[in-house]
């Protein structure tokens, strides 16, 4: 049997539910703060449970929208800001292998030819008169003045010159059978022809010619 209710007395009313935090904007806050370290990957998880939470709180009534916001606006930023990082420096990339392309480095200096002590192969005198000579010529034509580089070989030796002015001459000596020669001239200009040609006791076996920026002539005489 219930006691009645005295004047001045309240019902007992139950305690309040205490109100839960949304975890997916504890997530978002998380994910957007890691995106400092991890280059905006995670800030665009963090702009999605943002997005998320936010729905959720409004239907159910939890707590956390300050938190959600807060993961929401970092995200974007965050994703913002890395994504114009990538996207200059993709940018930066591109233009300077372009550049780097339509651009090919100059001889800065371009060299005279030095009287030195003949290399293994390289003609003198005394070998001209008892041996064969070999005559090799690079030329230059309609602009072309210098070469980037020339290699040239004679059997198991090969050398190599930069920053050449043209035209270009080199004398090498053998004795018996003739060697296998081989002579490559790069222009070192955006125009002109390059003319090069291996050249046997005065007598011319074998010529090329190359047109344009930067062509390279080559020519290769094997042994007969």
């Amino acid at each position: 049997m219930g006691y009645p209710q005295q004047p001045g007395q309240f019902p007992y009313a139950p305690p309040a539910p205490e109100r839960r935090t949304n975890g997916l904007a504890v997530a978002a806050l998380v994910l957007g703060l890691t995106g400092f370290l991890t280059c905006g990957f995670t800030s665009i998880l963090a702009v999605v449970f943002g997005h998320v939470s936010l729905g959720q709180i409004r239907r159910d009534g939890t707590d956390g929208r300050g938190i959600a916001l807060a993961g929401t606006i970092l995200g974007w930023f965050l994703t913002g800001t890395w994504l114009l990082f990538w996207v200059l420096s993709f940018t930066g990339a591109i233009s300077s292998v372009l550049y780097t392309a339509a651009s090919p480095s100059q001889p800065a200096v371009v060299r005279t030819r030095l009287g030195v002590s003949p290399q293994p192969g390289e003609a003198t005198g005394a070998q001209q008169q008892g041996g064969h000579k070999v005559t090799l010529e690079a030329i230059g034509t309609d602009g072309a003045t210098s070469a980037m580089n020339i290699t040239w070989s004679q059997d198991f030796t090969i050398k190599q010159e930069s920053g050449v002015a043209l035209p270009y001459s080199k004398e090498l000596a053998f004795d018996g059978d003739q060697p296998r020669l081989y002579l490559w001239v790069q222009n070192a200009g955006d125009k002109g022809v390059i003319e090069c040609r291996i050249k046997v006791d005065g007598k011319v076996i074998r010529e090329s010619k190359a047109t344009g920026a930067y062509a390279v002539c080559q020519v290769t005489a094997d042994k007969p």
